[in-house]
């Protein structure tokens, strides 16, 4: 038979290393190649980490979207904030999702800043220029222009139907303000911080939170269930008078406003809209994030990887540190 050009290449490197003869004829290679599909043996067992380091080094200040993690994957929080590893870009990276969104929450930032009380008369037109401003040089790039431009345009248009609607009804909105808490621990005071899209006064006093989404948005059972907990811990920060140049008030909505250009170009998903819910809903994660503050506090609390599968987070930078496939597949096995 006619030798194959990798194992004629082979055959030049053992040979002046008088290796040939290990080859043991053709035989031997076609054994090789059959045992590239058996495997060894059993799978290793390979047990999740639960890294647990002592309180000192545990972080005493987080975000709303780090509690969130927190709950999901508490070793992420582990190697972002203990070990303080982070992921680097690619080299030469065209913009991405995350790239994109940043630049429509700037967009949007600066159009509320603009007209924080009166909507102008083109108020999609504005935006749209706003917009060519945020997108800067990646307009340059020809996935930008044909895919993500022609989506903001029609993000511009869903927004300022929505303005048009809502500022009726509003005394003003505040856009991008920085937030915190804090609370007393069993190890101390934990200060919890956030940064809200959108904060809207209503005519009646009452305040409604909105954040931008131009990716997925959470689910309604997974905000009742304390997976998601990024607005309703912004609405308790914002009753306690928490952020900044924002007079307390009852936060009477909490709602996702998910941006994607498509048809619809814009989606309005409220996790709760009965006023008795919506209050057992942002006074349970108040409650939640004490309980996961004073859990952590125990120096005998790991940092486990992923404790929910099911829960685990859509994205993570250390999802290989956490060697989640190889733990993942031993569990299975062992069932």
């Amino acid at each position: 038979p006619v030798r194959p050009r990798w194992l004629l290449g082979l055959d030049r490197v053992l040979r002046p290393a008088g290796l040939e003869g290990k080859l043991a004829g053709a035989a031997a290679p076609l054994v090789w190649q059959r045992l590239i599909d058996e495997p060894a043996g059993p799978p290793l067992a390979v047990a999740p980490p639960e890294p647990r380091p002592p309180v000192a080094a545990r972080p005493r200040k987080l975000s709303v979207t780090d509690i969130e993690t927190w709950m999901r994957d508490p070793y992420a929080i582990y190697a972002k904030k203990i070990l303080r590893l982070e992921a680097l870009p690619p080299l030469d990276q065209d913009p991405g999702a995350a790239d994109r969104g940043l630049i429509i929450h700037d967009a949007l930032a600066n159009f509320l800043r603009a007209y924080p009380k009166r909507l102008p008369a083109d108020a999609a037109a504005r935006l749209m220029a706003l917009g060519q401003q945020s997108f800067g040089e990646t307009l340059a790039r020809p996935g930008v222009w044909a895919f993500w431009w022609p989506r903001f345009m029609r993000i511009a248009e869903w927004i300022a139907a929505q303005e048009a609607q809502r500022r009726p009804l509003l005394d003003e909105i505040l856009s991008e303000i920085a937030g915190m808490a804090s609370f007393e621990a069993p190890q101390g005071r934990f200060v919890l911080t956030g940064r809200a899209d959108r904060i809207e006064r209503r005519r009646d006093g009452t305040i409604a939170l909105i954040d931008y989404k131009t990716g997925g948005a959470p689910s309604g059972p997974e905000v009742a269930q304390g997976y998601a907990p990024q607005l309703p811990l912004e609405a308790m920060m914002i009753e306690q008078g928490g952020f900044e140049g924002v007079a307390s008030g009852a936060v009477a909505e909490l709602a996702y406003w998910r941006l994607t250009g498509g048809d619809p170009a814009g989606e309005v998903k409220s996790p709760e809209s009965d006023p008795a819910k919506l209050r057992a809903l942002i006074d349970g994660a108040a409650a939640g994030l004490k309980r996961l503050v004073a859990a952590f506090d125990d120096p005998a609390t790991p940092y486990r990887a992923t404790p929910s599968p099911e829960r685990a987070p859509r994205y993570s930078d250390y999802a290989h540190l956490e060697r989640l496939k190889e733990w993942l597949a031993g569990s299975e096995a062992e069932e």
